[in-house]
């Protein structure tokens, strides 16, 4: 039998963890990296000061994202994403690739110097039902 969690549960932990984030977080491309050691950024993209909108049903929703209309640019394609706090504390390490990952990027994986990259919705999803 799976585990499975009450929806007042499942909230409870998606709140928990964008309230880490925070307000006026960071959800920056990376190259490749690991949660203590992220990897080199490719671009920083802002999120708004009101950071997520409260979970529903165990999901929330990033608000305004602010793209990053200089991006550092990379010569390999981005592998990996974090969500961080404003002053660079890593939360969230995810995978990144063009289809069926943690973050889907639509027009390739790899963004050259001076690039405009950015995001058109952003959800947060802690746990299963």
């Amino acid at each position: 039998m799976a585990v499975t969690h009450s929806t007042a549960a499942r909230n409870a932990a998606t709140d928990a963890v964008t309230a880490l984030i925070g307000a006026s977080g960071r959800l920056v491309f990376r190259l490749s990296g690991t949660v203590g050691s992220p990897g080199t950024a490719v671009a920083t993209l802002l999120l708004s000061a009101t950071g997520f909108a409260a979970s529903s049903n165990g999901t929330a929703t990033a608000n305004a994202i602010t793209s990053d209309t200089n991006a550092a640019g990379n010569a390999s394609p981005v592998a990996t994403a974090t969500l961080q706090t404003s002053g660079g504390t890593v939360v969230i390490h995810c995978a990144v690739a063009a289809s069926g990952s943690d973050i889907n990027m639509t027009n390739g994986l790899t963004v050259a110097a001076g690039d405009t990259v950015s995001c058109s919705s952003l959800t947060y999803t802690a746990l299963s039902a």
